[in-house]
């Protein structure tokens, strides 16, 4: 069964090719509609010699047709209200096509042989929609009948035709009376055949052209949404498989220290609480994506992942460490790099995630000012992951017991934190810190 998020993801890349089309199709009357102004004012140049009254009147309601979808679009999506473009709607491009089909239909009338490309265009915005053959075929049947109403129409009131009023000596000079005379029964069969017929045959062919190819590029849409669905679940499966691993890493460090287990839980809440939060800054946003951040939460939890290979002398000794028991603890880090390392490394396509996971277990107990280890790192030279981690790190120990001390409240750690700015810890991690001091006492005093 198709899961949810991916039924979501491809109901949303229809709906945005969708929009897409309709506003190929909102720009396409835009062109009609400067055309049929356009001809209005060729015709009362006298460059056009048809009779002026009727185009008068094809040209406004040409005008209110080719206009009302565009006038619609623009004032839906220009409104500070909106929720969404009204060119995701599904009736929109009912709206558009008959705009389109009837305004053409008026300008075909009044220049009947200079405008039968202009027949095709209604099929044409008709097949781009995906799924949409009934559409498609009403609108086939449309132009049809539009092509036979253009041919006659364009007989009795269009612009003059040395071809189509052959039996006249000066076409631009017939009234409409005149016409109707020339209507006889044999014109009106020659007409159908040589002028509504071909172009029956022009428009159905073009027809047939745009939905072969609206076909094609709706499969190319179904292989493309079928893509994005199979990447779907193969970073799902991937990022399943990444948590069971941490999940069970941070699990054998609990086994082997309680508090450390604890330590991990909370640590990765500030974290996450703390990249969340520079994350508002122009500074960071571009690094800390809602993608990363989730990475370096998932890699919070295996900061400690190296005192696996600590004896269990030292992790437990219930007391403070000689200096020779924490030059051995300190070994933690490096190690923790390489655990990181042997397992993650195996993950293919996991690149990014290894990275941050080996410079965040490596890395975290270096210092902004150099002091720090293994590598005596300084500023910028470590790294972002580890710099946050190394606040949240000393952040939970400070405000928990410890077998060799008792707990700092909250504010008391952050306070000392914040004096240590510059000198262990990152300047700008500390001033965002600040600024999130209640968000931070309260997460202390909420259960894991």
């Amino acid at each position: 069964m198709e899961a949810e998020p991916l039924r979501e993801e491809r109901k949303a890349l229809y709906e945005s090719a969708e929009a897409r089309v309709n506003l190929f199709n909102i720009k396409c009357l835009a062109v009609l509609l400067l055309l049929m102004l356009a001809t209005e004012s060729l015709t009362e140049l006298g460059i056009f010699t048809a009779e002026k009254a009727a185009v008068r009147l094809c040209a406004a309601a040409g005008t209110i047709l080719f206009g009302l979808p565009i006038l619609v679009y623009l004032i839906h999506d220009q409104s500070p209200r909106r929720e969404d473009t009204i060119l995701k709607k599904s009736w929109f491009k009912y709206l558009a096509i008959s705009s389109a089909f009837l305004g053409i239909g008026i300008l075909c009338t009044a220049l009947t042989f200079q405008s039968v490309i202009l027949l095709a265009l209604p099929p044409i915005l008709a097949a781009q929609y995906r799924n949409q053959k009934r559409l498609l075929l009403w609108t086939l049947i449309g132009t049809a009948l539009l092509v036979v109403v253009s041919v006659y129409g364009g007989f009795f009131f269009g612009l003059a035709d040395w071809n189509m009023l052959k039996a006249a000596e000066n076409p631009n000079l017939l009234t409409r009376v005149e016409r109707v005379a020339l209507a006889t029964p044999q014109r009106m069969k020659e007409l159908f055949w040589h002028y509504a017929m071909p172009r029956l045959i022009c428009v159905t062919a073009v027809a047939v052209l745009a939905s072969g190819i609206t076909r094609r590029n709706a499969k190319m849409l179904e292989d493309q949404a079928a893509l994005a669905e199979k990447v779907q679940e193969e970073m799902e499966r991937k990022n399943s498989l990444q948590t069971r691993v941490i999940d069970a890493l941070a699990t054998l460090i609990e086994t082997r220290d309680v508090s450390t287990g604890e330590h991990v839980i909370r640590t990765k809440k500030y974290v996450g609480m703390i990249a969340r939060e520079m994350q508002k800054s122009d500074q960071y946003k571009d690094y800390l994506t809602d993608h990363v951040i989730q990475e370096i939460e998932n890699a919070a939890a295996l900061h400690d992942v190296g005192k696996i290979a600590v004896s269990d002398v030292i992790l437990l000794k219930p007391g403070r460490l000689t200096p020779e028991e924490f030059e051995e603890i300190k070994k933690h880090s490096t190690k923790g790099g390489e655990v990181i390392r042997n397992i993650f490394s195996t993950f293919e396509d996991d690149a990014a995630f290894l990275k941050i996971a080996e410079d965040i277990a490596v890395s975290h107990h270096e210092k902004w000012n150099g002091t720090g280890y293994p590598a005596g790192l300084k500023g910028e030279d470590i790294p972002l992951p580890a710099r946050i981690m190394a606040v949240a790190d000393v952040f939970d120990a400070l405000v928990s017991v410890r077998v060799y001390k008792p707990a700092m409240t909250p504010d008391a750690a952050l306070d000392l934190i914040i004096s240590e700015s510059g000198s262990h810890f990152d300047p700008d991690i500390i001033r965002v810190v600040s600024g999130m001091r209640r968000a931070l006492i309260d997460a202390v005093n909420t259960p894991v």
